[in-house]
């Protein structure tokens, strides 16, 4: 009797679960907009915001936070309910495709946010395993960080790449995974660079240099650590490591940055590495949303990088 009573109260669930007002949410929560989730389905706006609160009366939850009525946000119980949502709507591709095409696609996406700037090294050296994987491709998203936390928080990413940690103070649990370290290199242009070996402290009296930005997580050890030399000139500060590159291999001065994002011109003997700082380095991170197990994919990717 127990057992019956169980089961019926589990069938009376799944019958209050529309999963069509599922899709629904699902949907706004790709856009965080009631009327953009209406254009999206072809349905009235009120038709969205009726069919998400009959999902919450379902549910018994609170999905959405309508504290600023112009800014709907996802709740905390709706971003676990996505988390379901996913799952759902991605057997539900994998069963069209198998009765329209005969064959059941397991073939999955991963969605990387990457902050703009960072290093293409790293990038491809995280994305390389995925590369010849057939059930797998990935999508590449750049942007700022706090709009690609964002889409994180909102299910339309699985990880963010980043060169700086994430907000402890966000509105949800982050984890910041870090994957790989690179050491600060002075490097120069080799058709700019001395004949001889010479001391870097000689080297900056006659170059000016360009170093890391306010965004580089370890600025005040750099410049605490510039602060030594009398004579240093700083012609710039730069995020983006892809510019710092082009500034070390076309300026001829002198460019401080991370090892990581300069390695192929080393090796091909386009720059040279005047001296390398082994106290200070760049960190690079793959933040993923906090829950006991990321992405299948983006656990593997991320264990790969550490090995």
């Amino acid at each position: 009797m127990v057992e019956y009573h169980h089961k019926n109260r589990y069938c009376k669930a799944m019958q209050r679960l529309n999963h069509h007002h599922l899709f629904v949410f699902w949907t706004f929560a790709k856009t965080s907009s009631f009327t953009k989730t209406a254009d999206s389905l072809s349905i009235a706006q009120s038709a969205v915001t009726s069919q998400v609160k009959l999902l919450e009366e379902a549910l018994r939850l609170k999905l959405i936070d309508r504290t600023n009525p112009r800014r709907p946000q996802i709740s905390e119980d709706g971003r676990k309910v996505l988390e379901y949502a996913d799952s759902i709507f991605e057997s539900s591709r994998e069963l069209i495709n198998w009765a329209t095409k005969g064959s059941l696609s397991k073939k999955r996406t991963v969605r990387i946010g990457a902050i703009s700037g960072l290093s293409r090294n790293f990038q491809f050296e995280f994305i390389e395993p995925l590369i010849k994987e057939e059930g797998v491709k990935f999508d590449i998203t750049t942007g700022d960080q706090e709009n690609l936390i964002q889409m994180l928080s909102d299910h339309r990413l699985d990880v963010v790449l980043s060169s700086r940690n994430a907000d402890p103070d966000h509105k949800i649990q982050l984890h910041s995974h870090v994957i790989t370290k690179s050491p600060l290199l002075f490097v120069i242009a080799k058709n700019a660079a001395p004949k001889s070996k010479k001391e870097i402290t000689s080297l900056l009296e006659k170059h000016s240099i360009f170093i890391p930005g306010r965004h580089f997580e370890a600025k005040p050890e750099l410049d605490a650590y510039l602060e030594k030399f009398k004579a240093v000139r700083i012609a710039g500060e730069v995020d983006d490591v892809a510019l710092l590159r082009i500034l070390a291999m076309r300026s001829g001065e002198i460019v401080i940055m991370p090892e990581m994002g300069v390695r192929n011109d080393i090796e091909s003997g386009t720059v040279q590495v005047l001296s390398k700082l082994t106290t200070i380095e760049q960190r690079f991170y793959a933040i993923t949303r906090q829950k006991k197990e990321p992405n299948p994919e983006v656990k593997f990717l991320i264990m790969k990088m550490k090995d």
